[in-house]
């Protein structure tokens, strides 16, 4: 396993977010990593870009914790059939993005792990001058949705998986 694969894994045992090293047969989207009713599998002989691990957790980290356990393979076409509005899915993959940016400076791996230049339909690059200038995009929901340290803010998480559905419950 790559060090970067096996560091990011060890990650995600540490925060408890369910993922299997398990064979992944069908062709997917991100080569080598599938979505199961909630939980992650990685084929790490598939696996293009171990950075992908992490936005892929990061869906399901950032998702309605009453919706987690419907993420199956394609989430967005099984979000929307179990009732998911498109635009909460289109707030959560922004917030996937700044988890995985989060989760990879916690890690301590460069940036360019997770916003490989192969990703974000050529806009690698772009995302990362966001995010290391003090911008990016994502990171309000995750203030929103108290996953950041109230005083410390973004990168700083104070929960890796989210627990409140919306922003004044």
């Amino acid at each position: 396993m790559h060090e970067h694969t096996q560091r990011i894994c060890d990650f995600l045992s540490e925060i408890n977010l369910p993922y299997k090293l398990h064979s992944v047969e069908a062709d997917t989207f991100l080569p080598g990593l599938k979505t199961v009713m909630g939980t992650l599998y990685i084929d790490t002989d598939k696996l293009m870009y171990p950075g992908d691990i992490l936005h892929e957790s990061g869906h399901i980290a950032v998702c309605e914790p009453i919706y987690r356990k419907q993420l199956h393979e394609d989430v967005y076409k099984n979000g929307l059939k179990n009732g998911r509005e498109k635009q909460a899915m289109h707030a959560e993959e922004m917030a996937a993005i700044a988890w995985s940016v989060a989760a990879i400076q916690h890690i301590g791996l460069p940036i360019e792990v997770v916003l490989h230049q192969d990703g974000y339909k050529g806009a690698s690059s772009n995302l990362i001058d966001a995010f290391k200038s003090g911008g990016g995009l994502g990171y309000p929901l995750l203030d929103a949705w108290e996953m950041t340290c109230p005083k410390a803010g973004f990168p700083k998480m104070k929960i890796w998986i989210r627990e409140r559905r919306w922003i004044n419950e």
